[in-house]
């Protein structure tokens, strides 16, 4: 049985491996971003009424994450662990992001409900396997840092091509919105045609992990296992924080940058664009960073600099723009570079951490259930995020705020405001605060996966003692 302790992707493999990704972020960003305007402002829906569906939608989906993760750890196949429940994935999400962007029916609410119900459990059950997988790839703390930074790169380039198409949409003419029919018809096309291309090439050239065998623990067993373990509470109490922080900030972008900062759609869309284009650009720096300080160091150190600047927007919106419209854009676009820089530092060194997590989690319970650790997280997740939606729209629609109209009253842009970034950046403060708080280095890394190892081979070595030998006949 191969050791996955000091494994190293080649450039091919690494490829190979995040590709994947690229269609996955780009049907990702429009669930957050352009779903609530699509459905409220272009196809008419109440705002408040999508905000609950949305909010609904995502619950549905929580409740099936832990299973998933269980079902897939405890997944036996000639194909593997992982490479089953993707396909499956694959096949649900293909057929979701059709109708989910191309609508060609009556719209009511219990349509979007459950069409973006099954986008998110397409979505689950690809994210919750891929995620495992990844993390089993390679035990080396380094390693890990670079596979989870090239999926990073390649997340970021799905979601550089997810905002790209409502740019040149709105150029082109089709009601200048970014959420028209047009762009969010082109979305859910390119999704549904490359998921089948990525998740060919991904399992032709990287293989799964190999299985060692653990002995299954009971379920509240399981979970009081993982609950105990101080690293992973300090990544769940992040997550949540970090999932209605963002979104909160997500689900009204569009609103505030249009509403309030009074930009066209085209400089809207230009400054998301401009974040991931400035993610892609971050991200092998964090991966050195992440190397050189800490993994938990690097984010910190981009928290800061990243709310250093992202509380300067208030500022832009209540003083620059009075006295100098004209520079709002500009100001919020050297706000934007520096968020974009930072922003990867998080999923990239976040991701790695919670791999490092899992090798303590395996030590401590026995079971090796990389999936349902990440199951559970993102179920965690998906419920802080489906209170961010659901909380934040309804309470837009409480203060008057009407999306599809030209004037709103002060109160209700002051509301909107609060919700992308007042509210959004008190959540992230509470973020690195906890991050820094993260005790696993790279030395006790190396502690923690060389007695991973030992086990596992005192395990493998029991194993073959007690199988029955056939004995060769004469």
């Amino acid at each position: 049985m191969d050791s996955a302790a000091n494994v190293r992707l080649n450039k091919g493999e690494l490829f190979a491996f995040s590709f994947l990704v690229v269609p996955m972020a780009v049907i990702g960003l429009p669930l957050a971003i352009y779903i609530p305007p699509f459905y409220s402002g272009t196809l008419g829906l109440d705002l408040a009424a999508v905000g609950i569906v949305m909010m609904l939608a995502r619950l549905a989906d929580v409740v099936i994450d832990p299973f998933i993760g269980r079902w897939s750890d405890r997944t036996r196949t000639r194909w593997g662990r992982r490479r089953p429940w993707v396909i499956a994935g694959v096949v649900v999400m293909m057929i979701s992001s059709i109708m989910l962007f191309m609508p060609q029916i009556s719209i009511s609410n219990l349509y979007l409900f459950a069409w973006i119900s099954a986008i998110y459990i397409g979505y689950t059950l690809i994210e919750i396997p891929y995620g495992a997988w990844g993390a089993e790839i390679s035990g080396d703390y380094h390693e890990r840092n670079r596979i989870t930074g090239s999926r990073q790169m390649f997340s970021l380039i799905g979601l550089l091509v997810a905002i790209t198409v409502p740019i040149v949409a709105s150029q082109s003419g089709d009601h200048g919105t970014a959420a028209s029919r047009t762009s969010m018809a082109a979305l859910g096309i390119i999704t549904a045609v490359m998921l089948p291309i990525c998740a060919t090439v991904l399992f032709r050239f990287v293989p799964e992990p190999s299985f060692h065998h653990t002995e299954p623990i009971a379920f509240r067993q399981g979970l009081r296992i993982a609950l105990r373990n101080g690293p992973f509470r300090l990544i769940l109490f992040t997550v949540m924080l970090g999932a209605i922080a963002g979104s909160v900030n997500a689900g009204v972008a569009i609103l505030f940058l249009e509403k309030v900062a009074g930009l066209a759609s085209s400089q809207s869309s230009l400054l998301i664009f401009v974040l991931f284009l400035a993610a892609v650009v971050g991200s092998p720096v964090w991966v050195r960073v992440g190397g050189r300080i800490g993994k938990h160091r690097g984010v910190v150190l981009a928290g800061i600099v990243s709310l250093c600047a992202f509380a300067l927007v208030p500022a832009v919106i209540y003083w620059l723009k009075p006295i100098a419209p004209e520079w709002v854009f500009p100001a919020l676009l050297a706000i934007i570079v520096v968020q974009g820089l930072t922003s990867s530092a998080s999923p990239i060194l976040g991701a790695s951490m919670l791999a490092d997590v899992v090798d303590l989690d395996t030590l401590k319970s026995g079971e090796q259930r990389t999936a349902f650790l990440f199951a559970f997280l993102a179920m965690v997740r998906k419920i802080f995020e489906a209170a961010g939606v659901g909380i934040a729209l309804p309470i837009l629609s409480w203060s008057g705020f009407n999306a599809s109209g030209s004037v709103n009253t002060p109160f209700a842009l002051f509301m909107l405001t609060a919700m992308y970034c007042l509210v959004p950046l008190a959540l992230w403060v509470g973020c690195v605060f906890i991050v820094a708080q993260y005790p696993i280095t790279h030395e006790r890394q190396q502690r923690l996966r060389g007695a991973l190892e030992r086990r596992l081979a005192r395990r493998a070595a029991s194993r073959l003692a007690v199988e029955p030998r056939v004995m060769p006949a004469d």
